[in-house]
């Protein structure tokens, strides 16, 4: 492959960050699906509510990012299978837990990139990005909660 060719095919940055949020997006779906999945298997009634509404929270915030994407002529990826949902809610609430915080990382690095690129589209990411901040402080208190030593 000549240079002018790699050239050429290189997408633009806007492309390439548009792709990124994409799988962002889906990967969204997919927690508040996780989310909403453990909230059904709790069986303590404060911390299924809790984990109800981060669900809805989450699936709120993958509108809001399909919205954006929509704009842009830029669909989400779709969401991945569950993997293995774990013995106890201290196993399934840690894994979720970790899928939040990496996802407000990306969340915060986008919201950076965009800032040179379109500003008012960088300020609704950090506005999601934002309300990741409190949605992992909230399900880190709900992790802290469960027993890491019972089974269900």
């Amino acid at each position: 492959m000549g240079i002018l060719q790699r050239i050429w095919t290189t997408p633009l940055p806007e492309e390439r960050l548009l792709a990124e949020l994409a799988e962002i997006a889906g990967r969204r779906l997919e927690l508040a699906g996780r989310l909403a999945r453990h909230a059904g298997l709790c069986a303590y009634p404060n911390i299924a509510s809790g984990l109800g509404a981060l669900a809805a929270r989450e699936a709120e915030h993958a509108r809001a990012l399909e919205a954006l994407l929509s704009g842009r002529h830029v669909w989400s990826k779709l969401a991945r299978p569950m993997d293995a949902q774990g013995s106890n809610n201290w196993e399934r609430l840690s894994r979720d837990l970790a899928l939040l915080l990496e996802l407000r990382r990306e969340m915060n690095q986008q919201a950076l990139r965009w800032e040179g690129i379109d500003p008012r589209f960088a300020e609704r990411l950090h506005t999601i990005a934002l309300e990741d901040d409190r949605g992992v402080d909230e399900l880190r208190e709900l992790t802290l909660k469960c027993d890491p030593q019972a089974l269900d």
